[in-house]
C-alpha cells in the first residue's frame, strides 16, 4: 500500500530475511525447552514513526497463505557455528533506509491442524518445566511485532538500487518471554534486526584452566552492560550461554555492543572438583575472539585441592507499608528476583552480574507465601527461602585489549557480593511483572553495610532481605 511510483527493474533492491534466536534460557540455565512460533508475513518501512496502517509498508516476506512455524531454540548457535532460518527473499523493494521491522505471527484463535501447539489450542506456545503452555500474544497477529530503530543495528537497513541485503531478525525470545504469577506465559516481545554481517557481530571464546591449561566444559558465559543512565553503574545481561565440551563459546547476531564478558565455572559434582574465580573481560567490541581465557581455580580455605561453590542463604520477607490494604499480614505475596553482583574494581567500578551456579532460570525467582507450621514466617509477613551456589572469590578483571588482554590479580579474600532481589506482582495479563514493592528493590546502597562476604567452599547462612510497602498479594 505505498505511494512511491512503481519500481523498475534498475532501481529496485532485493532483501533476504533470516531468523536466529540465541538460547540463554533453555535448560540448563532456564526453564524453557521449546519455543514455537508461527509467522505470517514481515514487512519494512523507511518512517521509523510509521504506525501500523500508515502507507509506505514494503513487505518483506509474505507467508500469509502458508504460515511458518519456527522452533527458536533450534536456532540456538553451536561451537562456532551461527544458525539461520530463512523465511523468504523479496525482489522489486524500493532502495531506501528502512529504519523499521514488523514481523507478525498468527494469531492462536483458530489453531492450524497438526502443528506443534494443536494440543494447546493455539499457534504459538511455549514447553516450560515440561509442560507445554500457550503464549498469549497482545497486539502482534494485528499490528505485528515494532522492531524501532534503535534495536536495528546502526539504526536502519540500507538497500541500494540493483543491490541485495541480507536481513537477520533476531528473536531475543528469553527476553521476550514473561513468566506470570498464574503460571501462564505471554509475549512481551524484545526483537533486534540487522544486516547479516556474521564476521562483526559475534563473540567467541573459550574458557580453559589457567594450571593445567584444561579446557572447562560448562563453564557459564553472560555478555552485559550498563543500561544508560543507571546509578548505581549495576550491569543487566544481555545474553548468555553455556561452554561446550571443549570450552568454546560463541555468540552471533549480536544487538550493537560493546559487552563486559563475565564467565563463572565450577566442575564440582557433590563429591570432586574446583571452582574458579569469575572472570571478567571489560569493553569487548562485536568481531571479537578472545581465544583461550584462563580461569584461576580458587584457593580452599581448608587447604584442600578440592573447592566446591560458596553458598549464601536466607529468608526473603513481604509486609505491607503500615496503614495499607492489605493489611500487613501473610497477604503481600510477591515474585523475588534474585541476581548476584560483584564489583569490577578501579577507578571507575561497576557492578557485574556473576552467574549463580544453578539449573533454575537465570536470575532465579522466589515466590513469598504465607508460613506453614513446619515452615513458619516471621509475624505479619509472607516469606521464601533461597540458597545460591557461587564463586566463592573475587574476580580477576581485565579490559579488553586486540593484542592480549591483561587481567589483573583478584582482590583477597574474601570475596564480597551483594545479592540484588527485584519484587514483582505475579503479573497479569494487563500488568505483567510491575514493581510490587516500595522500594521494588534491594539494597538501596551498595556499601559494606550490604554487602555479603564470602570464601571459598563456605556459606553465609543468614543473609535475609525484608520488602516492606508491597500492596499486591497472590
Amino acid at each position: 500500500s505505498s505511494s512511491t511510483p512503481p519500481p523498475t527493474s534498475t532501481t529496485t533492491g532485493t532483501v533476504t530475511t533470516t531468523l536466529s534466536d540465541p538460547s540463554i534460557c533453555s535448560p540448563p540455565n532456564g526453564p524453557f525447552t521449546d519455543v514455537w512460533v508461527t509467522i505470517t508475513k514481515v514487512t519494512a518501512h523507511i518512517n521509523g514513526d510509521a504506525g501500523p496502517n500508515d502507507a509506505g509498508w514494503v513487505t518483506l516476506v509474505d507467508m500469509t497463505s502458508a504460515p511458518k512455524q519456527i522452533e527458536l531454540f533450534s536456532l540456538a548457535q553451536t561451537s562456532l557455528t551461527c544458525v539461520l532460518q530463512t523465511l523468504g527473499s523479496t525482489t522489486g523493494l524500493p532502495p531506501g533506509n528502512y529504519q523499521q521491522i514488523r514481523v507478525y505471527l498468527l494469531a492462536n484463535d483458530n489453531p492450524v491442524s497438526g502443528n506443534a501447539c494443536a494440543s494447546v489450542n493455539a499457534n504459538n506456545c511455549v514447553e516450560v518445566n515440561g509442560t507445554l503452555k500457550p503464549m498469549l500474544l497482545s497486539s502482534e497477529a494485528q499490528t505485528g511485532i515494532k522492531i524501532p530503530s534503535g534495536q536495528i543495528t546502526s539504526g536502519g537497513v540500507s538497500l541500494q538500487a540493483n543491490q541485495s541485503a541480507d536481513i537477520d531478525i533476531n528473536f531475543m525470545a528469553c527476553e521476550s518471554l514473561v513468566m506470570q504469577g498464574n503460571g501462564n506465559v505471554r509475549l512481551k516481545p524484545v526483537l533486534h534486526a540487522g544486516e547479516v554481517t556474521l564476521n562483526t557481530s559475534t563473540l567467541a571464546g573459550k574458557a580453559v584452566d589457567s594450571v593445567s591449561g584444561n579446557a572447562i566444559p560448562n563453564a557459564l558465559v553472560l555478555l552485559e552492560q550498563v543500561p544508560s543512565g543507571a546509578n548505581p553503574p549495576i550491569e543487566a545481561v544481555k545474553y548468555t550461554a553455556t561452554a561446550d565440551s571443549g570450552g568454546n563459546f560463541f555468540f552471533c547476531n549480536l544487538a550493537p555492543g560493546p559487552y563486559d564478558v563475565v564467565i563463572a565455572a565450577t566442575t564440582w559434582d557433590g563429591t570432586t572438583g574446583v571452582t574458579y574465580n569469575p572472570t571478567v573481560t571489560l569493553q569487548v567490541p562485536l568481531g571479537s575472539n578472545l581465544g583461550s581465557v584462563k580461569l584461576t581455580p580458587e584457593t580452599p580455605v581448608t587447604g584442600s585441592v578440592l573447592s566446591p561453590p560458596a553458598t549464601v542463604s536466607g529468608q526473603i520477607t513481604t509486609t505491607a507499608a503500615t496503614g495499607a490494604t492489605p493489611a500487613s499480614t501473610d497477604n503481600t505475596a510477591a515474585v523475588v528476583s534474585l541476581t548476584a553482583l560483584q564489583s569490577t574494581g578501579g577507578g571507575t567500578p561497576v557492578l557485574v552480574v556473576v552467574p549463580i551456579f544453578s539449573s533454575t532460570p537465570a536470575p532465579p525467582n522466589v515466590t513469598t507465601v504465607a508460613g506453614t507450621t513446619s515452615a513458619p514466617c516471621p509475624s505479619g509477613t509472607d516469606c521464601a527461602n533461597y540458597s545460591l551456589d557461587l564463586p566463592g572469590s573475587n574476580p580477576v578483571v581485565g579490559t579488553f585489549s586486540s593484542t592480549g588482554t591483561t587481567y589483573g590479580p583478584p582482590a583477597a579474600s574474601p570475596a564480597i557480593f551483594w545479592i540484588l532481589a527485584t519484587a514483582l506482582t505475579p503479573g497479569s495479563p494487563s500488568a505483567p511483572g510491575v514493581a510490587d514493592c516500595t522500594p521494588p528493590a534491594l539494597p538501596a546502597t551498595f556499601d559494606s553495610t550490604t554487602q555479603v562476604p564470602l570464601n571459598p567452599g563456605t556459606s553465609n547462612p543468614a543473609h535475609n532481605i525484608a520488602f516492606t510497602g508491597c500492596t499486591s498479594g497472590l
